[in-house]
This record gives C-alpha cells, structure tokens and sequence, in this order.
C-alpha cells in the first residue's frame, strides 16, 4: 500500500472497533489462565537463570571450618514474546454503497473479539499436546533470529522434550514425567501420583523438594472416568468395600483444546510453566491511498514458556 488516509470517518469506525469487540469478548477465564504463571513483559523476551541453590548446611565440629560449597552450572531459559494479528479489506465500492457499514465492521470484529481467546487457548494447549514429541516442536522454540537464541530449540531448557523419559539432574540421577501408555483408572492414577510425589519431588542437586499437585488436567472425553475415580467414596469397580483414597485428592479440569481424547496429565496449577503477556489486543481501521479500499487490522503479543518440568507427568500422550 502506498500510503494511509485517516479521516473522521476511518477514527470513528476504529473507536467503535473497540466497543464491538469488548462487547463480544468472553469474559470467562480461559483454562490456560488456571494452568500457566501469568506475567506482564514489556520486551521482545523474558530470559532468565532457573534456581538451582546450594546444599544442606552441614554441622560445624567446634575448633573446626566451615565447610565450603559451590553453586552447581543452571538453566538459561528464554521466553519470546510472538506476534499474531489479522487483517480484513473492505472495498472502497463496498463501504460507499453500503447504508450499514457499521454492522457489517460490528460482525467482523465481534467474531475477533471471540476468536482472541481462542487463539490462546489453542496456543497453550500445544505445550501438552505436544509435548512429549522426542524431536520437540515450536512452541518450546524461543528464539528471535538476530535477537536472541534459544539454545534448547524446539526443546525445553534441559534439551529434553517437556515429557520425557530421560531428564536428567545437574547431579546427574535420571526422572521421567511421561507415561505413553497409561489410561486413565484408579490404579494409574495412584501410581502417578507416587511418582510425582515421591520419585520426581527433587531438584537439580537431587534434594527433595515440596510438589503437591492439585490438578487432573483432561480432555472432556475423560470427564466421567474422573467422576468415578475422584468423586467416590469406596473404590471403583472393588468387591471389598474399600476406602477410596482418591476420592477428593486433586481437582479435575477439563480443557477443551486436547487433542487427544485418552490423554491426561497430573499436575499443580501455574507450576512449571508461565505465560508473558506483552501487547494488549489493537484494532485499527484505515483507508489505503492507492485503492481507496479500507482495511481494518487485529494485533496482539504474548507468549510462553516451560519454567519447570516436574510440576507435571503426561500420561497415555
């Protein structure tokens, strides 16, 4: 285009662009709001140093020194802010024979208006639905060509997949947080949970530390199984009148944008993964000189990252 034309026409359509997608945009809190760590950023990319600390203290003989430590080589991890955006044109013929062109801009707007949550809600669902792909995949990619590089490319910091068999600690002992073929049932969910709880509750010196998921995170398919194994007081599918010791043990959560239907995944809301929020949403509406056409424009940036791998274990991905 070789030029914008703005007029009080073009500024009073982009003002109503705002009262059009307000008025249609969901207020209910998306799914991945309750998962992820929300912050606000205001650059190109979040980096930072993962914790890895020092050891125990050790007693002190009387007469003698104290003994001397040495922080163990951490993570350097990066989290961009991407870009997403849209953009419609409306013919010059089409805006000047129309007599209700603010309907026709109130319908396109309202559908972004609804379409924005949805984009991220189908962004973060990536980082489960994919996971536990052994090559990775973009989503766990953070780098900005001549800005900054992402040394763990299209995998998370430790150059694992977020769901991996093979994690390894600074200490060097081995974890797994991913469980291929795992249904959903009450013996699973049991064995899971002592994975989680007992197995991966360690950090990079292989100290124990305080995990307690709270969550099973699950497509919609899975919702009944989940009734039955958390929300029953005996044991399901037992003869013996057992106590459930499930029964209440985390929270079920359904999220819509799993794509698969038998996967689920136990873990601790906003643990291990954050989520930057860099640009609000701006709408934008002009005239090109050229064509005389008119366009009107979406544009948003946020991003993600995982922080922390052990806050969750797929299971049956």
């Amino acid at each position: 285009m070789a030029g914008v034309h703005r007029n009080q026409f073009t500024e009073a359509m982009k003002k109503d662009m705002y009262a059009y997608f307000w008025e249609k945009y969901d207020d209910t809190p998306p799914v991945h709001q309750e998962i992820f760590e929300g912050t606000t950023s205001d650059a190109a990319y979040e980096q930072f140093t993962s914790a890895i600390g020092l050891g125990e203290l050790l007693e002190k003989p009387e007469g003698e020194d104290l003994q001397a430590d040495a922080p163990m080589e951490s993570y350097t991890i990066v989290c961009k802010n991407r870009s997403f955006g849209r953009l419609v044109r409306f013919s010059y013929e089409t805006v000047q024979d129309s007599q209700k062109m603010g309907n026709t801009l109130m319908s396109t707007v309202a559908t972004w208006g609804r379409m924005v949550p949805i984009t991220k809600e189908k962004f973060y669902a990536k980082f489960f639905n994919n996971g536990a792909l052994a090559a990775g995949h973009d989503v766990f990619n953070n780098s900005i060509t001549g800005v900054v590089t992402d040394s763990s490319g299209n995998l998370i910091y430790d150059n694992k997949a977020f769901f991996s068999t093979t994690h390894t600690s600074r200490a060097g002992s081995a974890y797994s947080n991913y469980n291929s073929a795992n249904a959903l049932s009450h013996t699973n969910l049991q064995s899971t949970w002592l994975t989680y709880h007992n197995t991966n509750n360690r950090d990079e010196r292989d100290e124990i530390v305080k995990l307690r998921a709270n969550v099973l995170l699950m497509p919609p398919a899975l919702k009944f199984t989940a009734q039955v194994i958390l929300n029953t007081t005996l044991i399901p599918d037992s003869m013996d009148n057992d106590t459930n010791v499930l029964n209440s043990i985390v929270n079920p959560l359904e999220w819509d944008y799993l794509t698969d239907t038998d996967s689920w995944f136990l873990g601790q809301l906003k643990g291990g993964l954050m989520s930057t929020d860099r640009e609000d949403v701006m709408l934008d509406f002009w005239q090109d000189e050229t064509s005389k056409d008119y366009f009107a424009s979406i544009f948003t940036r946020f991003g993600g990252c995982v922080t922390n791998w052990r806050h969750w274990i797929a299971n049956n991905v």
